[in-house]
């Protein structure tokens, strides 16, 4: 049982997902700059909420806890 516990781990991403395909999308608009070259704070906060909550239901589907 403890060689299963610490086997590697894989996540799979399906690409033709809509919700990587929206993802992908608003990262392409972060990406890139506006006119003044200032990053948006606000879309970049977004970002890092949506991938964390993806990974967060990968792990809690996969049988792990999750920490803060």
């Amino acid at each position: 049982m403890d060689e299963f516990a610490h086997k590697q781990r894989d996540l799979e991403v399906n690409s033709q997902s809509p919700l990587i395909h929206g993802l992908l999308s608003r990262f392409k608009a972060f990406a890139s700059p506006d006119d003044l070259g200032v990053p948006d704070l606000e879309a970049e906060a977004e970002l890092e909420e949506v991938t964390s909550i993806l990974i967060d239901g990968a792990l809690v589907c996969s049988g792990f806890g999750i920490t803060n």
